[in-house]
């Protein structure tokens, strides 16, 4: 009966030591699932580690796994604690100490946002506190990669060329400072120029066989200079020689070229304003020299005429008739430069330039006795 009951002693003990080991583990209370992704976790980070929010206890860490991209961290959290939590909070791997364990603790995001940490919600984690064995490490690789006597020389000569030179390097430090307290303020812009300078980057990248092959052709380009050379120099004295003759011709004149080119100004103001004409007219003559070469000695040998009465429009008349220069509108091409059949006779434009052949309302040239009268008879009447 004794060992019995010192067997069931040992059991409940042991079933005791297991809940209270679960319980201060949290195995029994339900928590939410939160995955947090991780270049490295470091050496002092374990199962059973704290998360802290703002200082406070909230969950712990229940599994770190290594993969081939980093660490994945698996976290309880308390649903309370879980619930006032922002919905995509930051994440930090601290420690306690420089050689203290390390811990996860959750930061609010730089803009608010929903809140409830969910079940399921992967985090990243953007800082983890490096250990003070990495440091020495890391010193230790770099004193055995440098030679003592070398390093000595090399501090020596620095501290020889900052000796006396205080004053200097405080205003550098000042200037330094006034100048990244100006560019702090465009650090925006310039992450943005930065972004922008990639993707030239990338074009210039996929032009590099073009850039080189230009360099290339740059290289003919001066080895040709170099064996031109003497006659390049002709060239250039030669460009002189006509440059002092320009000169001697130009400085005399140098105001009636002036007064040439303010008399010009209209003209070529006009020439400006009606330049959308020109290339039409000048298609639309050409092609109109084209049609009539056939028929008017294009061949160099003969013409063909056939004479006719056309029906004419209204004699100039003095002084109602008399020139005006009011002419305002276009610049217009009208039909041109291809006038079709459909297009004929091409639409009179009306301007004020002292006749209208249209301005009693007709919409084509009439009959006129008299001119036909003065035109068989000489004029005599």
């Amino acid at each position: 009966m004794p060992k019995v009951a010192a067997i069931c002693f040992v059991v409940v003990s042991a079933l005791v030591l297991v809940f209270v080991y679960h319980g201060f583990r949290g195995s029994f209370t339900p928590g939410v699932k939160v995955t947090v992704e991780s270049g490295r976790s470091g050496l002092m980070l374990e199962d059973g580690a704290m998360v802290k929010a703002h200082g406070v206890h909230v969950g712990s860490v229940t599994a770190v796994q290594q993969t081939p991209s980093g660490t994945v961290i698996e976290l309880r959290l308390d649903p309370d604690a879980a619930a006032r939590l922002p919905a995509d909070p930051g994440t930090d791997i601290r420690a306690t100490t420089v050689f203290g364990a390390k811990y996860v603790t959750l930061t609010d995001p730089p803009s608010p946002g929903p809140v409830g940490l969910a079940e399921g919600t992967v985090l990243r984690a953007s800082s983890v506190t490096v250990e003070t064995n990495t440091v020495f490490e890391s010193l230790s690789d770099v004193l055995q990669a440098v030679d003592p006597a070398k390093l000595n020389r090399t501090l020596g000569a620095l501290s020889s060329a900052l000796r006396g030179q205080g004053e200097s390097l405080g205003h550098a430090l000042v200037d330094t400072d006034a100048v990244l307290t100006r560019i702090e303020p465009r650090t925006e812009t310039l992450r943005r120029d930065l972004a922008a300078a990639e993707a030239t980057a990338d074009i210039y990248a996929g032009a590099t066989d073009g850039i080189v092959a230009s360099f290339d052709n740059l290289a003919v380009t001066g080895t040709t200079l170099v064996d031109r050379a003497d006659d390049l120099d002709r060239v250039l004295l030669a460009a002189i020689g006509m440059g002092d003759a320009g000169r001697r011709v130009v400085e005399p004149n140098s105001e009636q070229i002036v007064d040439v080119l303010d008399l010009l100004r209209p003209t070529a103001s006009l020439l400006e304003e009606y330049s959308p004409v020109l290339p039409c007219f000048l298609q639309g003559a050409d092609r109109a020299r084209q049609l009539a070469e056939p028929a008017s000695g294009g061949n160099g040998s003969s013409m063909m005429l056939k004479s006719t009465f056309l029906l004419g429009t209204d004699p100039y008349e003095y002084p109602r008739n008399l020139p005006v220069v009011e002419a305002t509108g276009g610049p217009r091409c009208g039909p041109l430069p291809i006038v079709t059949a459909d297009e004929t006779p091409a639409p009179y434009v009306v301007a004020n330039t002292g006749a209208n052949p249209f301005e009693a309302g007709n919409t084509s040239p009439v009959f006129v006795p008299d001119s036909l009268f003065e035109l068989l008879t000489g004029g005599a009447g």
